[in-house]
């Protein structure tokens, strides 16, 4: 029934390209945000070391850095320092007047310094790569000298700083190599453990969340190149993917990650065998070993630790007073915390209220899209009342004179033009939309059957042709709809305002209506793309809020993570609660529609009768079975859809008495003339037609509902909400009411 259009060879590509890089994207960022969702975890467990207590392997020192290997100056101010980063930003302005910064100069300064605390002293050595390690420092000069701004972020003597390094026992120093096997960064910082956690945990939780949402746009791209727009092949390839991704990755770095504490510690107690350990030592091995049982608080974690570690993390012997330090150390370690909290819960907050209203757009276009591929194809010549689809060509109606496309003078009936100024120069020149205007014109849409009159008013146009021009600095953009184009209309199909007894196309009131050059598939398939494309943004947003809510407060572990990954196939399910439980709502309404329309004709139908009974009766006193038939469709209550069996049979009372009085007129040509009786035949013989229609659109209506009402998942709505089948109009009369749910 649907013509398939292929993409074009370039769009194909490009949209190759664009998949290909999504889900390049995604790998890259998701194995970077476990990666540092790793780091920060284990920088979790690690207690602060006392100097005194350094032996072979990584350490999580603090301290006070000292001057004792000298200091230096910054290129910009002379503040005495051991390591200085520094950086030059000129601002200009672009060819639109808009501020700009770009780097002119920037570097290091430094390559070792010394830390003390209570118990000693370390060197820290820098080497040769300072650049490799993450600087965490404040800024502590900034200065402006007409366009060029100053800046430099320093570690002086007297500051309190953290490092993460491995301690080289000969060289009695920390540096920053084989970090990487035991899954800690190299970090020097002023702002303390607790801080750089937080901010670690946030940007772990932000990149998981742009890889899933990567992810699932390289899906939907990959969807809509195979053709693909069906909602639920979306939700089972997406819930697979994330979920399994998630899953899968996300289990093989916590067990590198669980591996590389456990060698971590084991190297540490082996140190203690090798020499006369310090009480320092011992209590240092002591609360590692506590704080790497502590972090087993989830059952992923407990799986891991059991599986992984539950035997290699013997506990040093100790006495009271190492035992009640260990306390100390361990009641002390400061909570995780983020430098910006607030900041990130905004943003989380903002992200959450992006995506529901992304989500609602989206379940708009895929509800439309959904409603264009359950409604049949209607021919102009079976026309039924109600929301239609049409497919034809533009023909031109002899009432109404096309218009005049402004540009090249050519006969159209719509058309939108654009008008555009270019601003600004070279690659920053814009096209700024200046003005729009938009009119059209009533047509008729002509199938192999008929034609019908479509009054565009209110309708959202594709357009057949475009014509530009270049005019000066501004460009005219017109697309407009020619006659004999190919067109699918989606509408009302209602009573024509002008001729009652026809009906047209046209605009109502929460129902869409749509008129493009488009075929049907082509339609289908953008809305389809756009769905897509919308919920793999909105599903990224919103696995953000979940974990930047998780890492607000420290609490971003992998059972978390898997949380979060349930947050995609959820959230995909409500979508197609949501979309199913709307077409379910939208068909009953129609349904609905259909049964007051009748409702209200036979209503405007019983009214005639009193009067009609109170002008016949004297003159056709002995027309006694006709004056019956009028005087039992006056007694009775007029009949409503609340049962079909009384409107089939009020309706076949009410034809067969009008053709009884019609047929009896002709003897009583004073009744014929009488205006009573003329306007009752009149209302007669315009609403038959009219109601014929509503019958038939109400029957198109039901069968459509029904029939969804027994199909899955629509049947387990139908149910959980108490949707309710509509009944049928039946052939017999004689059978039993059958009452319609309202």
């Amino acid at each position: 029934m649907q013509r398939r259009t292929a993409l074009s060879t370039p769009g194909s590509l490009i949209l190759v390209i664009l998949t290909v890089a999504c889900l390049v994207g995604s790998y890259d960022f998701m194995a970077r945000g476990l990666n540092e969702l790793a780091e920060a975890r284990q920088v979790q467990r690690l207690p602060i070391t006392p100097l005194s207590a350094l032996a072979k392997g990584p350490y999580l020192v603090e301290g006070q850095v000292t001057d004792d290997l000298g200091t230096h100056t910054g290129p910009y101010s002379d503040t005495p320092s051991v390591y200085v980063f520094y950086k030059e930003q000129r601002e200009y302005r672009d060819s639109d007047g808009d501020l700009k910064l770009e780097t002119v100069d920037s570097g290091h300064i430094g390559s070792r310094f010394q830390l003390q605390d209570d118990t000693g002293t370390v060197v820290v050595n820098l080497g040769a790569n300072t650049g490799d390690i993450e600087w965490r420092l404040r800024r502590t000069w900034h200065h402006r000298s007409g366009s060029y701004i100053y800046s430099e972020w320093t570690l002086k003597p007297g500051d309190n700083a953290t490092v993460i390094g491995q301690f080289d026992q000969k060289q009695n120093d920390l540096t920053f190599s084989a970090l990487d096997a035991f899954n800690l960064p190299a970090v020097v910082s002023r702002f303390g453990p607790d801080t750089d956690i937080g901010e670690q945990l946030y940007d772990a939780g932000a990149k998981i969340s742009l890889a899933t949402g990567l992810l699932a746009l390289g899906i939907a791209l990959g969807l809509i190149i195979l053709r693909i727009h069906r909602l639920w092949v979306y939700v089972l390839a997406m819930t697979v993917a994330v979920s399994g991704t998630l899953t899968i990755i996300g289990v093989y770095r916590l067990t590198a990650e669980w591996s590389a504490i456990a060698n971590l510690y084991e190297g540490r107690y082996q140190q203690l065998a090798k020499t006369e350990p310090s009480m320092a030592a011992l209590v240092d091995v002591a609360a590692l070993n506590h704080r790497i049982r502590q972090s087993t608080s989830g059952w992923l974690d407990r799986w891991m630790f059991r599986r992984l570690l539950e035997n290699r993390l013997p506990l040093p012997e100790l006495n009271v007073s190492a035992r009640e330090q260990v306390q100390q150390i361990l009641a002390n370690h400061p909570p995780v915390k983020r430098q910006y909290s607030g900041i990130g819960l905004l943003l989380a907050l903002g992200s959450l209220v992006l995506a529901i209203l992304l989500m609602r757009r989206v379940i708009s276009s895929i509800k439309l899209k959904r409603l264009i591929e359950a409604l049949p194809t209607s021919s102009t010549q079976g026309l039924s009342f109600g929301l239609a689809e049409l497919k034809g060509r533009v023909e031109l109606d002899n009432n109404y004179p096309p218009l005049r496309e402004p540009l090249s003078g050519q006969d159209c009936v719509a058309y939108r033009l654009e008008i555009e100024e270019k601003r600004g120069s070279g690659n920053d020149a814009k096209w700024t939309t200046v003005e729009t205007r938009t009119e059209h014109v009533p047509f008729r849409l002509r199938d192999d059957q008929h034609h019908v009159l479509v009054y565009p008013e209110g309708a959202q146009f594709g357009y057949s042709d475009v014509d530009i021009k270049q005019l000066g600095k501004q460009r005219h953009t017109v697309k407009f709809l020619v006659p004999e184009a190919s067109i699918y209309c989606l509408g009302f199909a209602g009573l024509d305002q002008h001729q009652p007894d026809h009906l047209s196309i046209q605009h109502e009131k929460d129902l869409p209506f749509l008129i493009s050059n488009s075929d049907e598939d082509g339609i289908v398939m953008r809305r389809g793309a756009w769905g897509f494309v919308g919920i793999a943004a909105s599903l990224g947003l919103l696995l953000f809020t979940a974990t930047t809510m998780l890492a607000a407060d420290g609490r971003f572990s992998p059972d978390n993570l898997l949380i979060s990954a349930l947050v995609v196939p959820l959230a995909l399910c409500v979508y197609t609660g949501i979309l199913h439980y709307n077409d379910l709502v939208f068909l009953k309404n129609r349904v609905n529609r259909a049964r007051a329309n009748i409702d209200t004709i036979l209503q405007q139908r019983h009214d005639l009768w009193p009067r009609l009974e109170d002008t016949v009766k004297a003159s056709m006193a002995h027309e006694r079975d006709l004056l019956t038939a009028i005087a039992t469709l006056r007694s009775e209550p007029p009949a409503t859809m609340d049962s079909t069996n009384n409107v089939g049979r009020t309706i076949s009372q009410e034809q067969a008495a009008t053709q009884s009085l019609k047929g009896r007129l002709e003897d009583y040509p004073e009744l014929k003339n009488h205006q009573v009786v003329r306007r009752f035949m009149e209302i007669m013989a315009s609403t038959e037609n009219h109601l014929s229609l509503l019958r038939n659109s109400y029957s198109d209506s039901a069968m459509i509902y029904n029939t969804r009402l027994q199909t899955l998942p629509d049947l387990l709505l139908a149910w959980l909400f108490r949707f309710r089948p509509a009944q049928q109009f039946t052939h017999s009369h004689q059978e039993a009411d059958q009452t319609l749910p309202r």
